[in-house]
């Protein structure tokens, strides 16, 4: 683990995080402890302190120096290419001239390096239902072989450690005559583009002739409004907002609820013809970035992960607090969120990218390097 110069403190956190040696000589710590990352002041300080030709503006040489106090590991920069470092100067500079001046420079900062210093951060908790623990679609029944109930005690610590801006529950929410269950499939035509049309079995996938003729992989009833097993798990810590020491809000998303199309991801159903509420709750609370857990890895948790990269987020996927359905499928969609620059990282590095105080450089470059591409 690693300093990271300007992320460390959180304001609300700060007798109980340990100071850096090199924090006397630190402006970018020096203005988070004294909660003046916002301040116009600040903003003219820095620019000032890079514009070291006194001539208005900031050169690419500044510009890089500028990037290598952001990212560096006990004052030894992590580089980024000089086609990056290109890329992220030119965004910004307005005149494409070469040169950023002040009112670039303000522009970046309020856009990108206060909410990258000081994020405002959510825990998306997926489908911990108790179906998918020892329910009708039990995880540990699946060919991983992987035990749903382990994820339980490893999102309990984080909601008790962690400091999150809120904390979302997700709920796959189906009607009794949904069309991803197995046991309504005679409900509807099948298609003659199906590539199934006859004894059709669970993990199938049909096409039916009706709205909204896509693919459809067929599961076990599961998550019945309001059954026993559309219920989070009993052992899985409820935020309470008028008890929680952290003030945190609580957020509750219930997915899957037409009769005629499924769901997958918290955010938009698989055709992204409807929208749940979810997004719009996130950008009320000011979150710009989410840490994704739960169930299944491979199936709801990836398809969230996925939605809320295209919806602009930044996102970490915590993988010791997943369990999935195939093996190989947690892998590959693991590998397509990272090549996404979504960041893959352990319950026990939360804490640590949350706070901005002590962590992996090489990953806050990367969710750094989402924001900007």
């Amino acid at each position: 683990m690693t300093h990271f110069n300007i992320f460390y403190l959180n304001k609300k956190k700060i007798n109980r995080l340990r100071m850096p040696s090199s924090a006397s000589l630190d402006t970018f710590y020096r203005y988070k402890i004294q909660n003046r990352l916002s301040d116009l002041e600040t903003i003219k300080e820095c620019f000032n302190s890079l514009d070291t030709k006194r001539n208005g503006y900031l050169e690419n040489l500044e510009f890089r120096n500028f990037l290598n106090y952001l990212f560096c590991n006990k004052n030894k920069p992590y580089q980024l290419s000089n086609n990056e470092v290109e890329k992220i100067f030119n965004i910004f500079c307005e005149k494409k001239n070469q040169k950023l001046f002040f009112a670039d420079f303000k522009n970046l900062w309020l856009k990108f390096v206060i909410p990258t210093v000081r994020p405002r951060t959510a825990l998306i908790i997926v489908d911990v239902q108790n179906d998918f623990i020892d329910g009708t679609m039990a995880i540990n029944k699946c060919p991983s072989g992987q035990e749903g109930l382990e994820v339980v005690p490893c999102i309990n610590e984080l909601i008790k450690t962690v400091p999150f801006d809120a904390i979302v529950y997700t709920l796959d929410w189906h009607p009794e005559d949904h069309c991803s269950f197995i046991e309504n499939v005679e409900k509807r035509k099948i298609s003659k583009n199906s590539p199934n049309k006859k004894n059709i079995l669970v993990n199938d996938i049909v096409i039916f002739e009706n709205y909204p003729n896509i693919e459809q992989k067929l599961w076990p009833a599961h998550c019945i409004q309001g059954s026993h097993g559309s219920h989070l798990h009993p052992d899985l810590i409820e935020v309470d907002e008028m008890s929680d020491p952290f003030k945190r809000s609580v957020i509750k998303t219930y997915k899957g609820i037409k009769s005629d199309i499924d769901s997958y991801s918290a955010f938009f159903d698989n055709c992204k013809l409807n929208e749940t509420s979810l997004n719009s709750d996130l950008k009320k609370l000011g979150i710009d970035e989410l840490y994704v857990c739960g169930l299944a890895a491979d199936v709801c948790v990836a398809a969230t992960c996925n939605d809320a990269l295209d919806l602009g987020y930044r996102v970490v996927f915590i993988e010791d607090a997943c369990r999935g359905i195939i093996a190989e499928d947690i892998e590959r969609q693991k590998m397509k969120l990272s090549n996404r620059n979504a960041v893959i990282a352990t319950s026990n590095q939360v804490i640590s990218l949350c706070l901005k105080e002590i962590f992996n450089g090489l990953m806050e470059i990367k969710l750094f390097r989402f924001v900007i591409w």
